[in-house]
């Protein structure tokens, strides 16, 4: 059978001809609300505990409000629950405006439950908890923050569970939002390498510079806001004292706006954007001294093939080689 290629990447299920922005994922899980019962159950369960239905809820995509004029991701009505869902693929939460909107379409139902869903990126479901924490909605509004992977575990279980007819389409789903909720480059030897200090913060400990962070705790945490990297790396490289100290693999990240209770010893005070904290495998040692060499700003980073970082003279020197293998 002939492979199917859609941009240059192979098509394993039917979810995959579908993009890879908010709208295709939203539309993408709406389908499977509506089409597996066991995912539908699994959803409603989580963010409405307790509230019973007497009929399936009428399951809306994109609704357009005539009144606010607006449009909502998706809709659950029932006659028992209301539920709208606001879909982000990062970790964004919704404006001040969207939630005047969503407060307007409650009152308009005033169903005896409602409840206002976020989805958001995996890993920034405390940070958009803290900063949706100002908005207090008046009940019977209650609000629910879910990551991605929260619906890749649900349309997994669904799959399991569900008639036969239901099953193979449920685990596609789940393979789909697996693949394209996970902000990170998982199947990629680049390795992003980046100069350290150990000059220690303002407010920070004396005993835990940036050096500190990687080296005690297999921690490093960047901006998601401004030039860094959107997509978390794969591999982190660190340089310092002018030569490469070692490679990490970056087993996991989360988002956070604190270092207090995410950093050992982190300082308790408040960033004004969140920051990507990667948790960090065991180092990778280079087997020789790798020095910087000529040709790279002090503390701009440098992507390279994992290989020829540690097979190389100088980090120059690798960096240019994999933009000659990049080329070819």
């Amino acid at each position: 059978m002939p492979e199917l290629i859609l941009h240059d990447r192979p098509i394993a299920t039917v979810f995959d001809l579908l993009d890879r922005d908010e709208n295709a994922m939203t539309a993408s899980l709406g389908w499977g609300l509506a089409h597996n019962a066991a995912l539908l159950r699994r959803f409603l369960e989580q963010i409405a505990p307790g509230v019973s239905l007497a009929e399936p809820p009428a399951i809306e995509l994109q609704k357009h409000g005539p009144a606010d004029g607006g449009f909502t991701d998706i809709e659950l009505r029932a006659r028992e629950l209301h539920v709208i869902v606001e879909a982000k693929r990062g970790w964004d939460p919704p404006s001040e405006a969207q939630l005047r909107r969503y407060e307007g379409r409650f009152a308009q139902t005033s169903m005896p439950a409602q409840r206002f869903v976020v989805l958001t990126q995996n890993g920034a479901e405390q940070v958009v908890r803290h900063r949706l924490g100002a908005w207090l909605p008046a009940p019977p509004i209650a609000l629910a923050v879910l990551g991605w992977s929260d619906l890749v575990s649900m349309a997994s279980a669904a799959g399991r569970e569900s008639p036969t007819a239901e099953r193979h389409l449920a685990g596609e789903l789940a393979a789909y939002l697996r693949g394209v909720a996970d902000m990170r480059d998982a199947n990629t030897n680049e390795v992003h390498v980046v100069a350290l200090t150990r000059k220690v913060w303002d407010g920070w400990p004396a005993d835990l510079s940036p050096v500190d962070e990687v080296e005690k705790h297999r921690l490093y945490h960047y901006p998601t806001v401004g030039n860094y990297r959107k997509i978390v790396p794969n591999y982190m490289g660190f340089r310092y004292d002018g030569r490469l100290q070692s490679i990490h693999h970056v087993d996991s990240y989360e988002i956070i706006d604190t270092p207090h209770g995410h950093v050992p010893g982190g300082p308790d005070l408040l960033w004004d954007a969140p920051v990507n904290l990667l948790h960090l495998g065991p180092p990778i040692r280079p087997d020789h001294k790798v020095p910087t060499g000529k040709g790279i700003w002090p503390n701009a980073p440098a992507v390279v093939d994992i290989d020829l970082l540690l097979t190389s003279s100088t980090i120059v020197e690798a960096r240019n080689a994999t933009r000659v293998r990049r080329s070819a």
